[in-house]
């Protein structure tokens, strides 16, 4: 049986990931962001290269810690109550899901992509686009399914009232489209890429505020 102890100790872990989002899950407004690498001919736009992968490593760390946090305190929760049956499919999605994130939160290395963006100019920056871009959608539908099966087995448990469904928040995006319309308009449709992927990272950061909080809320009772 997991005992008192142990539930509040996952408890304060759970608690302390989703109070680091203050801190790993930086935003800024995207259209400040590209006005300034424009004014600036382009310095701008290598800090903001720099910080897009931070918070790309930061996040995602975070919320893989946060993940692992909420399934230890759940399956306490479900041992405690003496219901693991009822929720061993959730627990066993939840499991795969969590190792997804884990795999998706070892670091790119903002500085690593900050030197070859520099090094290789247009190149680099464009390839560090497709990955952020690609990162991010992936992680967005990991999110979503975690959210997902958590609310259900939450649920089942009686913690929460009903099962809801986590949509996605960032939209379906081509990378060769983007890629290809930087490349006819010599540049300047990139600065529109750099604008989107700012707005996607701050929409999803902003999508899964209310779904942590529900989350805690829930086993934290």
């Amino acid at each position: 049986m997991a005992n008192g102890e142990t539930l509040s100790s996952l408890k304060q872990n759970l608690y302390y990931y989703i109070g680091e989002r203050t801190n790993s899950d930086w935003t800024t407004d995207p259209g400040t962001a590209v006005l300034l690498t424009i004014v600036t001919c382009g310095i701008y736009g290598f800090y903001l290269f720099y910080k897009l992968f931070d918070r790309r490593d930061r996040h995602f760390a975070r919320v893989a810690n946060m993940a692992g946090s909420a399934i230890a305190l759940l399956k306490g929760k479900a041992q405690a109550m003496g219901k693991t049956d009822l929720i061993s499919a959730e627990l066993q999605q939840l499991d795969f899901i969590h190792r997804e994130l884990y795999d998706m939160s070892r670091e790119r290395g903002a500085a690593l992509w900050l030197v070859i963006s520099l090094l290789t100019g247009g190149i680099g920056t464009f390839i560090g686009y497709y990955l952020l871009m690609d990162d991010f959608a992936r992680h967005d539908s990991a999110e979503a399914q975690f959210f997902t099966v958590m609310s259900v087995a939450l649920a089942k448990l009686g913690l929460a009232s009903r099962s809801s469904e986590a949509g996605l928040s960032i939209p379906e995006r081509e990378f060769v489209t983007f890629l290809i319309l930087s490349l006819v308009t010599c540049g300047i449709y990139s600065f529109y890429w750099l604008y989107v992927l700012v707005l996607d990272g701050n929409t999803n950061f902003e999508s899964q505020v209310s779904w942590e909080d529900f989350i805690y809320q829930a086993l934290s009772v």
